[in-house]
């Protein structure tokens, strides 16, 4: 696995943005980034603050797919 991709969590759907793999999992992984749901029905907007990439990896899923 060398990306993952981001989906939300309520609809399920994807991002359409990917985090390429360094392989440090103590990085900081995209602080202050703000991703927005694209689909017309959720407005979720999330921002991800003091993430690393190891608890990126942890949320995971075997797939790629990491549901935030």
């Amino acid at each position: 696995m060398d990306k993952i991709d981001f989906y939300c969590r309520k609809c399920r759907k994807s991002f359409k943005m990917s985090y390429e793999i360094s392989g440090n999992d103590d990085a900081a992984a995209m602080n202050g980034i703000m991703i927005r749901c694209h689909t017309n029905k959720c407005t979720r907007v999330v921002t991800l603050k003091n993430f690393t990439e190891g608890q990126i990896i942890a949320r995971t899923d075997s797939c790629g797919k990491c549901y935030l």
